[in-house]
């Protein structure tokens, strides 16, 4: 009889898959296992941001960058149209008070969200 299938020295000689697995295997695929996918639901938008403005945002960094041009497309997406950021951001980029450039962001939204 095969040694491997005994049973009679537990978790040293039996095969992978009879019962008993090694203590190292299962701490190795505690530690690699993949997250679960993330679904439609799990895309928050930023607190300060319009309804509807993360899921839109790509498609409106385009204007955006036409507005500000002193900003790069990457600032852009990564703010993903949070307000606060975008407020800073513009504020940094044209040395602007933080009043104007929240009102300059506020009526960029107001305009992308209704669009």
């Amino acid at each position: 009889m095969n040694q491997n299938t005994k049973g009679n020295n537990p978790g040293k000689n039996e095969p992978m898959g009879q019962g008993k697995t090694s203590t190292n295997a299962n701490s190795k695929n505690a530690t690699n296992a993949a997250p679960p996918p993330k679904t439609a639901t799990d895309k928050k938008e930023p607190a300060n941001a319009l309804p509807g403005t993360k899921v839109k945002w790509p498609q409106q960094v385009k204007a955006a960058k036409s507005q500000w041009g002193k900003l790069s497309e990457a600032e852009l997406l990564k703010s993903d149209g949070d307000a606060e950021q975008l407020s800073r951001l513009v504020q940094q980029r044209y040395n602007m008070a933080p009043d104007v450039a929240n009102n300059q962001v506020k009526s960029f939204l107001n305009r992308s969200s209704n669009a």
